[in-house]
């Protein structure tokens, strides 16, 4: 691991081994260096703008290089949530329209859907077997009344890598629908390619390694055909003063329409500099040589006889592996007593691997699972 990052590029917490990005990432200490930066220029006043609004622009520019996109078809909201519901809410529902999920999605991609019920709109949950949702599953709860497919590159909830993800926003336009991706668990530790997505969103402060209160947003040029969005602000208008103002308004180019009003500029300033952190040696390499952590951890757990809810194979795996436990919050804090940081609830553990994580994190936490458990 020693060739993929240096750790003392973290102030990781000492004598601790730090499983849980999927919750919280660790930022860099870079991030620490870009708030002092930002607050130099907001310390500036008026004149500290100039360098806050080049900072985002070079954000926005960083983020694109990760999506590999061009700049103009990214933008920056407070989170995903706030993303996934700008888009429910530009939508032209029509009473019988469907959305189509499936049941390993976390609450935001579920509630933004099911509010949509007092409009006519049904929501379709696509249903998992041991933690995997094949193509067909999708395919055959597709039709023509489908209007969004929205789905988490990544499950919160197993781990499970959706790996097909272009065929299936295929499908989904096949139907008219649009294709929509939840990245949260996903962008900055596995590839998420662009192909015929047309929204994705994700948070910062996971695997970004950013701070909170920034979701980064693509949206495509064909959805921006398709779709107007349902807000608007000053902060999205190619210029505030001109004197028809109080007729007529032209938002700006590309996806900087959907940022109505100031952005989250220290959020930003992290992003930027967790962005480019991850970009040092890119999420391929990370996703390839953090692959032998991942595959030691599922082992060692069956091994024990845990059940997992990760599926066994290659093409479904991420930076996530999840096994039931029936007190999952119990044995999460016995870990954490014994200096291992992972998440439990919802009737599971969940053990998330990143760039800064090394073979003796794994062999201490399944070390300290059965000796826990054992007692």
């Amino acid at each position: 691991m020693q060739s993929l990052i240096d750790k003392q590029q973290f102030a990781l917490p000492e004598g601790i081994s730090y499983l849980d990005t999927a919750a919280e990432g660790i930022p860099p200490l870079a991030v620490e260096a870009a708030l002092a930066a930002y607050w130099r220029e907001k310390s500036k006043g008026t004149p500290g703008r100039k360098k806050l609004y080049e900072e985002l622009r070079e954000a926005a520019g960083t983020a694109a290089r990760l999506l590999g996109t061009d700049a103009e078809n990214i933008a920056f909201l407070s989170h995903t949530t706030e993303a996934l519901n700008l888009l429910a809410n530009s939508i032209t529902w029509r009473p019988g329209d469907e959305v189509l999920i499936c049941d390993l999605e976390f609450p935001s991609n579920v509630v933004v859907w099911l509010r949509l019920r007092s409009l006519g709109v049904k929501v379709v949950v696509v249903p998992s077997s041991g933690g995997r949702v094949e193509l067909e599953d999708w395919k055959a709860r597709l039709s023509e009344r489908t209007r969004v497919v929205s789905v988490s590159k990544v499950s919160y909830k197993s781990g499970t890598r959706i790996p097909y993800l272009e065929q299936l926003a295929g499908e989904a336009h096949a139907v008219g629908a649009l294709f929509c991706v939840d990245a949260t668990q996903a962008l900055g530790r596995v590839p998420a390619p662009l192909a015929g997505v047309d929204f994705l969103a994700a948070s910062s402060y996971k695997w970004l390694l950013g701070s909170h209160g920034v979701g980064v947003v693509y949206a495509s040029p064909r959805l921006r055909e398709l779709v107007t969005p349902a807000s608007m602000g000053w902060f999205a208008l190619e210029e505030l003063f001109h004197p028809q103002r109080f007729e007529t308004y032209t938002p700006k180019r590309g996806a900087a329409s959907l940022q109505t009003g100031m952005p989250n500029f220290p959020g930003i300033f992290a992003l930027k500099a967790g962005l480019e952190c991850i970009l040092q040696p890119g999420v391929e390499r990370i996703d390839q040589e953090l692959r032998p952590l991942v595959t030691a951890l599922r082992n060692g757990l069956v091994e024990q006889g845990w059940e997992l809810l990760t599926p066994a194979e290659e093409r479904f795996a991420s930076g996530i592996v999840s096994f039931q436990h029936p007190q999952p919050q119990q044995l999460a804090a016995r870990l954490a007593g014994e200096g291992v940081i992972v998440w439990g609830g919802d009737g599971r553990i969940r053990i998330s691997v990143h760039l800064y994580s090394e073979e003796e994190d794994v062999a201490r936490c399944l070390s300290a699972i059965r000796r826990i458990t054992a007692r």
